[in-house]
């Protein structure tokens, strides 16, 4: 005969079958890891310079006014996240998902962002002297006021992308899809663009 369980037993029987089909939240109190899941996190103001988060997700968290510097943030998810005014200074972000993501007034300069995803991120204002760009999908990206003089954006995706006012002072375009990218305005004296053209010192929103 079937073993009858106890109403008590019966009950934590039943927990159990609950939580185990209940989804894993972040744990937004665990310690800076490769792959750690802090998405949808608030973590405004943190320090994790030097941080190793290769991996690590990161969507939809909100991450304003953090440091990042010289943090390893390869392949890292920051979809959706508000990153204003962050530090990631010489990071690396080779690899990571930025779709969405907010960055305005952010600190990105040096930063290796080769093959990164960054479309529809907003961008308004950053700073991405000498970024390393190479490969990276901007299309529909923000990048209207940047700084990006001496950025290296060789076979970039920059498809609808706003670079309006943008400072692209020697900058590298070689091989950049262009293809609807607005530059009113826009720094382009000694930049390289996308068909290996040098551009004038005198250059402002076209490459002459």
């Amino acid at each position: 005969m079937p073993t009858k369980l106890s109403p008590i037993l019966t009950a934590y029987a039943a927990l159990g079958l609950i939580l185990s089909a209940t989804p894993a939240w972040a744990a937004c109190g665990d310690q800076a890891r490769p792959g750690v899941d802090w998405s949808g996190c608030k973590m405004e103001k943190m320090n994790l310079q030097g941080a190793d988060l290769a991996g690590a997700d990161l969507s939809g968290a909100r991450l304003d006014g953090s440091s990042f510097k010289h943090a390893n943030l390869a392949g890292a998810n920051f979809e959706d996240a508000r990153m204003r005014s962050v530090v990631m200074t010489r990071a690396n972000l080779r690899g990571a998902n930025l779709s969405g993501a907010l960055l305005k007034g952010s600190n990105l300069s040096g930063v290796d962002l080769t093959k990164a995803d960054l479309e529809d991120a907003n961008l308004l204002g950053a700073f991405l002297i000498e970024a390393r760009l190479q490969g990276a999908n901007l299309q529909d990206a923000n990048l209207q006021r940047t700084r990006l003089s001496g950025a290296k954006l060789r076979g970039a995706d920059l498809e609808d992308a706003k670079l309006d006012q943008a400072d692209l002072t020697g900058a590298d375009l070689t091989g950049a899809d262009l293809d609807g990218t607005t530059f009113s305005g826009a720094k382009l004296n000694n930049a390289t663009w996308a068909n290996g053209k040098r551009c004038s010192r005198d250059s402002v929103g076209k490459c002459r």
